[in-house]
């Protein structure tokens, strides 16, 4: 038997632990690197969204309506002037951005990384009248290939210059040929249980403004086709807003304002959802789909807070799809063709199971395809499930 002297030994495992080292490194780069990059290689887009270029350097323009009250500090930029807190008062503007290439689907979203990376490059903010805004946002909607317009309306937490550059991402990711209109509202109230329920009250007072905002957008742009997206507590607003419009004899007749609204991850009671929302919406809308996820942490979170009061953006399908998701079918009639139910809890891969409209591919395709298609095609990774009650609903997976 062989026996190491002390020192011996040392060197035995150091030399061990290297050839390990040396070999974890080679199988990351011969096999782990290449699968990466298809990965990304993937989901890298080319963008179609030619309505809104600028210049060749891929610069495109898009456009924010804000009830942030604006701060007499003395900044020169807009985005130091607007705080978090709410005002009647509607402002308008427009913003540039640019987006690097390294920018695609799969990655992790994290906004206080963009300052630093730079991967998109937000400038040219500036404050217009409204009767320049609807001039310029006019223009651009006669532009596109549908005269279309997405509306996009973030959540909680968000600040107005992180919310800008959320919504170039989600511009630059659908890339569906239209022009891309930011609603932001004042989320950022802090991360405390005060500053949640301080936002919950702002998100449904700044339903008025967006309110507002899309009677503007209606009777001034008059787009052809209308989208409304919204994330978390985003939504929240949303059906403040639509409380409003039904209020109004213009919107609450059988006109259909808008194609889809699509909800992700809605942070709205499932009683405020179901006895008001869904009335509401019938007289706005030809479809909206709700995005839900079972494993959303954000959301159980928010029920805590809410004293078990469930949120509509919780589903209870389980990862390996072999519990009938009950609960959630209570939102759909057995014979409705309004709304759409997606569970996405299959897919979602996300930190905290909440960002999947922001980090998760099999979402993008999915709804790419809803707003790009009269009639949604069921040929992909999309089943149908049906509880015994005959309510229906769709359950993403795994493209790959």
């Amino acid at each position: 038997m062989i026996k190491f002297k002390p020192r011996a030994k040392y060197l035995f495992v150091i030399v061990f632990l290297s050839l390990v080292i040396v070999g974890m490194w080679f199988y990351q780069t011969l096999y782990s690197s290449t699968g990466e990059a298809l990965r990304r290689a993937e989901n890298f887009l080319f963008t179609r969204r030619t309505v809104s270029q600028l210049s060749e350097q891929g610069t495109s323009r898009y456009f924010f309506v804000t009830n942030r009250k604006e701060a007499n500090n003395g900044e020169e930029l807009l985005e130091s002037r607007l705080g978090n807190e709410r005002g009647a008062e509607l402002k308008f503007g427009t913003f540039d951005a640019s987006i690097e290439p390294s920018v695609g689907l799969g990655m992790l979203i994290n906004p206080s990384e963009w300052f630093q990376t730079e991967e998109i490059i937000v400038s040219n903010t500036k404050s217009l009248q409204r009767q320049a805004f609807v001039a310029q946002l006019r223009a651009q909607v006669k532009a596109s290939p549908q005269r279309s317009l997405m509306i996009v309306v973030h959540g909680f937490r968000e600040r107005f210059p992180s919310a800008l550059r959320k919504t170039v991402f989600v511009g630059h990711i659908l890339d569906i040929n239209t022009p891309v209109m930011v609603f932001d509202w004042p989320g950022d109230q802090g991360s405390s249980l005060r500053g949640y329920r301080n936002a919950q009250n702002v998100a449904s007072e700044s339903g008025a403004e967006l309110a507002k905002t899309i009677e503007l957008i209606v009777k001034d742009v008059n787009p052809g086709r209308l989208w409304l997206i919204a994330n978390s507590m985003g939504g929240q607003v949303v059906t403040g807003a639509f409380s409003q419009l039904y209020q109004n004899p213009e919107f609450a007749d059988a006109d259909i304002e808008f194609e889809d609204v699509i909800l992700t991850a809605p942070d709205v009671s499932h009683e405020e959802f179901d006895n008001q929302f869904k009335k509401e919406i019938t007289s706005l809308t030809r479809n909206l789909t709700v995005y839900v996820s079972s494993n959303d942490r954000a959301l159980v979170m928010s029920r805590l807070v809410n004293l078990g009061d469930s949120r509509r953006g919780e589903s209870t399908l389980s990862t390996d799809m072999l519990a009938e998701a009950t609960s959630i079918a209570e939102l759909i009639d057995p014979d409705s063709e309004l709304v759409t139910l997606v569970d996405v809890t299959p897919v979602n891969r996300t930190r905290n199971f909440h960002n999947f409209s922001l980090e998760t591919p099999e979402f993008f395709d999915d709804l790419f395809l809803r707003l790009t298609n009269e009639k949604t095609p069921h040929s992909r990774g999309i089943y149908h499930l049906q509880t015994p009650q005959g309510e229906g609903y769709w359950v993403l997976t795994p493209g790959r």
